[in-house]
């Protein structure tokens, strides 16, 4: 081989190394992005997850306060009050007294 010959060897070797390293830079650079995109989106999901949870843990609160409520709704000391609010019943041997105006 000449001279000349394995000068245009060592050039296309360079090129090619260089070449190889520039793509290689370039899927480094997508891959860095993506991954800083996906860590982005982790967290808004993390933070919709904590959302949730604490509209879930309110809801279950409020299901058992429903819960105790249709327990009360069933007893009679809420039928009486329910007759003195909205009805204005009282037992036969009450007195009432109201205030003159």
């Amino acid at each position: 081989m000449s001279r000349v010959a394995a000068g245009k060897r060592r050039q296309q070797n360079k090129s090619a190394i260089l070449s190889v390293v520039i793509i290689v830079s370039v899927l480094l650079v997508i891959l860095s992005i993506r991954c800083m995109q996906l860590y982005a989106k982790d967290m808004e999901y993390a933070e919709k997850e904590a959302s949730l949870k604490s509209t879930y843990n309110d809801e279950l609160e409020r299901s058992e306060e429903i819960e105790e409520y249709k327990e009360y709704s069933q007893t009679d000391d809420y039928i009486i009050e329910i007759a003195r609010e909205k009805l204005g019943l009282v037992f036969e041997d009450e007195t009432i007294f109201r205030q003159a105006e």
